[in-house]
């Protein structure tokens, strides 16, 4: 029996189905393990601190589920980098912010990418001390934004308004 055109082309698609389902539960379970192990090092004693949100478009803090994902709706699951957004609650007034993160795997590394920020190549397979590694530079990210324009602010400069995320505020009735 000879294998057809076909034969060699659905081949290939389950191939292809198969690595990107694989790319896309590493950027899942990064996300996840980000989500919670991020909420536990700001150590809020109030409730939930960080959420998985779209990376683009509106967004509320609370669990979104796989429209975290920039693959959401896509139908085909593509073969490509990954971004999702992260929720983070800033304040004590309900205000949230959201870090954009773009994820790829590139061979046998990971490089995850803070949107406006610095890069990191982690190593396959990820452990979860990978992640943790993470926590220090995403807070001081976000710290180091607002603390740069106090500091403009109180010497007659507003600087510019570029941002790296987004900022919103939720009131609690």
């Amino acid at each position: 029996m000879s294998t057809t055109p076909f034969d060699k082309l659905s081949s290939t698609v389950s191939r292809y189905g198969a690595l990107s389902f694989k790319n896309y539960a590493l950027v899942r379970s990064f996300a996840e393990r980000l989500r919670d192990g991020f909420c536990k090092y700001l150590a809020a004693e109030d409730g939930k601190c960080v959420y998985l949100v779209p990376p683009q478009g509106g967004f509320s803090p609370g669990p979104h589920g796989g429209a975290a994902y920039s693959v959401s709706g896509t139908g085909f699951l593509p073969l490509a980098p990954i971004s999702f957004g992260l929720a983070v609650r800033v304040s004590t007034n309900g205000d949230w912010l959201r870090v954009v993160f773009h994820c790829a795997r590139e061979g046998e590394a990971f490089n995850v990418q803070i949107e406006g920020g610095k890069s990191f190549d982690l190593e396959l397979p990820l452990e979860d001390d990978d992640v943790v590694e993470l926590f220090e530079p995403l807070y001081r990210y976000i710290y180091d934004w607002f603390d740069e324009r106090i500091s403009q602010s109180e010497h007659g400069n507003y600087g510019s308004h570029d941002m790296g995320f987004e900022i919103i505020s939720v009131k609690n009735d």
